[in-house]
């Protein structure tokens, strides 16, 4: 896939350096067209905890576990503080996405695909 620009959606980019803060170091890019700085999109967009914690929160919450459960197991097994409504949040919008990509893992493991 090939990376655009996110103002101009021109295709003559290069990076430039990286973009640190708590979630991780993430690729910069520039425009060569517009000059506008930009960073590929991943799904996890102005989100300030990292996306292992969330994906953690969303799938013990799938699995059953209570928001008070999932907050609590966070705190003290990960040291994220994060609020009942942010996991509820975070599952209403991630959800969906982590469920189709586990139903195209299971269906590449068992060697057909059922859609």
């Amino acid at each position: 896939m090939q990376t655009l620009c996110a103002k101009c959606k021109s295709n003559d980019i290069r990076k430039k350096g990286f973009r640190y803060n708590k979630s991780g170091k993430k690729q910069k890019y520039q425009c060569c067209i517009c000059k506008h700085f930009f960073i590929e999109d991943d799904g996890f967009k102005k989100m300030r905890h990292k996306p292992e914690d969330i994906i953690r929160a969303v799938h013990q919450h799938i699995d059953g576990m209570s928001l008070f459960k999932t907050q609590y197991h966070l705190w003290q097994h990960d040291a994220v503080k994060v609020t009942r409504k942010t996991i509820n949040d975070w599952t209403k919008k991630y959800s969906f996405f982590l469920k189709s990509a586990a139903f195209k893992r299971k269906a590449k493991v068992k060697g057909k695909a059922t859609f």
